[in-house]
Formats: C-alpha cells, sequence, structure tokens
C-alpha cells in the first residue's frame, strides 16, 4: 500500500514538472527564448524525462528492461534537444530583425473614426507593420518614426509606449488609453521570441504638424520616411526601413 501511494506521488511530481515546462515553453515563448541554448535543450530534455518519468511506474511491472540498458536510452534520448539548440539554432539563426510596411494609415481631426472626439489637432500615424525575430533569444524593440526633409533636417517620433514614468494626463497617455485593449495596435517596446512574426500597428502622434493633409504633402514634396528598430536600453540603432507612400 506504502509502496503504491509512494509510485502515485512520484507520479503527480514527476507529471507537475513535465506540465510547468511545457507551459513555459509554449504559453510564455518569450521567457523560454531569454534562457541560454543550453539551459532550453536542459528544460526540454528535463520535460521529456519527467513526462517519462510520470509515466514508468503504472508501466514498469510490463516492461522487463535491463536498467544499464534504461540509462542509456534516457541519455540517448536527450541527445536530439541538445544538437537542436546547440547545432541547428545557431546555424539557421541571424542577428536581425525584418519589418516589412503592409499598409499606411492616418488619423486626423479630418477623418471620422472617434479620435476627433477628444479634440486632437495632431495626425496620428499608424502603419500596419510585421515584425520577424531571425534571431536564436528574445528582443526587445522599440519603434520610431524618421522623418527627413528636403534639407537632411530630421524629425524623431517615438511609438506610443505601453507604460511611461510620468503618467500624468497627455496626448499619448490618452491614446494609450483609448487603443491599449485593441490587439491590433503595438506597443513600445515589443516583445518578440525567437523565430516569432507578428504584425500589427504602431501609433506615432506627429506632434510638429497641424494635420493629416501637411504630413502626407511633407512626405509627397520629397520628405523621406524610415521605419526605425532601437534597442530599449542603450537605444541603438537595429534597422531601418523606408516608409512606403500613405
Amino acid at each position: 500500500m506504502n509502496r503504491a501511494i509512494v509510485k502515485f506521488g512520484f507520479s503527480i511530481s514527476a507529471a507537475a514538472v513535465a506540465i510547468a515546462i511545457m507551459i513555459l515553453m509554449i504559453g510564455n515563448p518569450a521567457t523560454f527564448g531569454e534562457y541560454s541554448l543550453l539551459i532550453r535543450a536542459c528544460l526540454l530534455n528535463l520535460g521529456i524525462f519527467a513526462c517519462f518519468s510520470a509515466l514508468f511506474p503504472f508501466f514498469s511491472s510490463y516492461l522487463k528492461i535491463d536498467r544499464k540498458i534504461l540509462a542509456l536510452l534516457v541519455l540517448a534520448s536527450s541527445l536530439p534537444a541538445f544538437i537542436f539548440f546547440l547545432s541547428v539554432v545557431p546555424s539557421k539563426a541571424t542577428d536581425e530583425i525584418c519589418l516589412d510596411q503592409l499598409d499606411s494609415s492616418l488619423l486626423s481631426d479630418r477623418s471620422s473614426n472617434g479620435i476627433i472626439e477628444i479634440g486632437f489637432q495632431y495626425p496620428i500615424f499608424t502603419p500596419t507593420i510585421s515584425l520577424v525575430n531571425r534571431d536564436a533569444f528574445t528582443r526587445d524593440v522599440n519603434i520610431f518614426l524618421r522623418i527627413i526633409d528636403s534639407e537632411q533636417e530630421a524629425s524623431l517620433f517615438r511609438a506610443v509606449r505601453s507604460r511611461a514614468n510620468d503618467e500624468k494626463l497627455s496626448v499619448e497617455s490618452t491614446i494609450r488609453g483609448m487603443l491599449s485593449n485593441n490587439s491590433r495596435y503595438l506597443f513600445n517596446p515589443v516583445r518578440l521570441a525567437p523565430g516569432q512574426a507578428i504584425s500589427g500597428r504602431p501609433i506615432f502622434i506627429i506632434t510638429n504638424l497641424e494635420d493629416g493633409a501637411s504630413f502626407t504633402e511633407a512626405l509627397d514634396s520629397g520628405d523621406i520616411g524610415y521605419l526605425e528598430l532601437r534597442d530599449p536600453g542603450e537605444g541603438n540603432l537595429l534597422g531601418d526601413f523606408r516608409l512606403s507612400p500613405i
């Protein structure tokens, strides 16, 4: 009786470990992608071992396998994870994040989308973009819009942030409050798990122009726009991409 209880308790504990690792890998890939490749391989092997351990007590009486052979099988089953994370992943990964602009949208007082209700005098530029993380690790990026005029003077606009140190009432905080529950929009910083591809709309508040018409006219008159990806910590430029016409 006691032996059966011990087996059952061992199986429950092993199953809990396997489920926890599965939730980490599938349910929170961005956190899993922060770990080193070696740790990820070890966690995957631990999950596989825990899964087999949870089932083994129920079938041990039917499996007449020598312990040495069983140990060799366990070691052999751990090799694919190490090969994948330590060889395949580094060989295919590149230190880059790809951005593709899918379309452009401009919200202004002249539109009928509801933004006018809060009395903004600034156009709000919301291009639809796709981001792909080709790195082997999780990456956080901030999205910026840079406009370079005909005199080579640049204006830099940061996409609306998910949170700010100063949460007092502002245009940014109002926009964030209005659109934060809409999954179509992206807020700085954007977190990308290894290999993850997402699409959405960053929100740029064009504060140095009075209306949407002047913004589109500026781009049509020779001004050049770029979407930039920057590191949230150091602010280093990770990549810039030419803006498509609105």
